[in-house]
């Protein structure tokens, strides 16, 4: 078995392709001069370019790569897939073949689409999500907004990912209060909602916050991928405290550049999915962020599409969605989606439970 990378690769002024894909080869296994290196290692050990295509402004280069170059290890599969040539301009990581990977090196979502279908009991329409804040609110505050928001039909109310262990509203103090709260409003309406912490921490307090939020009833975990490290989202999926994993998008943005890092549909879609996030968030087109239509559609595609037998993960577009026009993006983006609408809620003239409710109408009525 091999690890095949497609990588975009630009050149500038004064730039030779070769070169620069011999660079590509060389320091993302063996980090030697070719002229150095033993013929047998030259032969079994360094990546080659297997395929190159040219479009318009880049060529795409299929570079292989020895699986036991990867070891069996998540973080040494990264490293190879973007390591010190991340510090190179003009490399963009645009896809991996998943299937040519061991089996076992991934755990890819644990739930996913039709696992947390069965979770959720809703067979066949789109989910929503919502976000408790804002940052300083106190915990029973939080757990109050959580009520309302469950008495309303929210499907997913997570924390927002700037709630952490501040003073006002300690992790645990907070978990306590929003699970209560969402249980009350459950068995006064029979729904299905649920609570997700936001569990991001350093080391053991990752784990200690998410075996907490397992013990004290919450529905899932968030997980800021880019904070704690891509290979800690993993171990959050495979951990024994068997919770689905939301991933949030913050301190990720610097991988996502128009020449360089990774697609959106890569990194979001596909490798989120691959570590093992049920839910993939990211920003939405005509959001607070600069995401078009098409990247959202691809990020879609990545995340539920076939992919060496990992389960379909949820996208999740959020980021200044608007209850106006949920209905705009429910048509286009179908109902194995989950819409993170925040903000536009807590405008709602009536409360937050009139718009859970009215969010989980326009849902129930596109898709049953």
């Amino acid at each position: 078995m091999s690890l095949r990378i497609r990588y975009r690769i630009w050149t500038g002024p004064g730039e030779s392709l070769e070169a620069k894909l011999n660079h590509l080869c060389l320091e993302q296994s063996v980090e030697l001069p070719a002229d150095v290196l033993p013929p047998h290692i030259a032969e079994t050990v360094v990546g080659r370019v297997e395929a190159l295509e040219a479009t318009e402004t880049y060529h795409v280069a299929t570079v292989v790569f020895p699986d036991a170059n990867i070891g069996g290890e998540i973080t040494q599969f990264l490293n190879i897939l973007f390591g010190n040539i991340s510090l190179v301009d003009g490399v963009q990581v645009e896809d991996v073949a998943w299937e040519q990977l061991p089996a076992d090196l991934m755990p890819g979502p644990r739930y996913g689409i039709a696992g947390m279908r069965r979770r959720l009991g809703v067979p066949r329409r789109a989910l929503a999500c919502t976000a408790l804040k804002p940052l300083g609110s106190t915990a029973e505050e939080l757990g109050d907004m959580a009520y309302r928001f469950a008495l309303g039909g929210m499907d997913c109310i997570k924390d927002d990912h700037g709630l952490a262990d501040q003073p006002y509203a300690p992790f645990q103090r907070r978990l306590e209060a929003c699970v209560a709260g969402v249980e009350r409003a459950n068995r006064e309406t029979g729904g299905t909602s649920g609570y997700w912490p936001h569990i991001s921490a350093v080391g053991e307090d990752l784990l200690r916050r998410l075996e907490a939020a397992a013990q004290a009833g919450a529905a899932g975990g968030l997980v800021c991928a880019h904070l704690v490290g891509p290979a800690a989202l993993a171990e959050v999926a495979r951990h024994v405290a068997g919770l689905p994993v939301m991933a949030h998008p913050a301190f990720s943005g610097s991988y996502t550049q128009p020449r360089h890092g990774m697609t959106r549909a890569f990194l979001y879609g596909a490798l989120w999915r691959a570590l093992g996030a049920d839910f993939v968030i990211h920003p939405n087109a005509a959001g607070r962020f600069s995401f078009s239509e098409a990247e959202c559609q691809a990020i879609h595609a990545a995340a539920r599409g076939p992919q060496a037998g990992h389960a379909a993960a949820w996208p999740t577009p959020g980021g200044g969605m608007q209850r106006a026009t949920l209905a705009r993006w429910v048509g286009a983006y179908g109902p194995d989606t989950c819409f993170l609408i925040g903000g536009s809620l807590y405008q709602h003239p009536d409360g937050l439970t009139a718009a859970a409710a009215e969010i989980h109408s326009l849902l129930v009525s596109s898709h049953g």
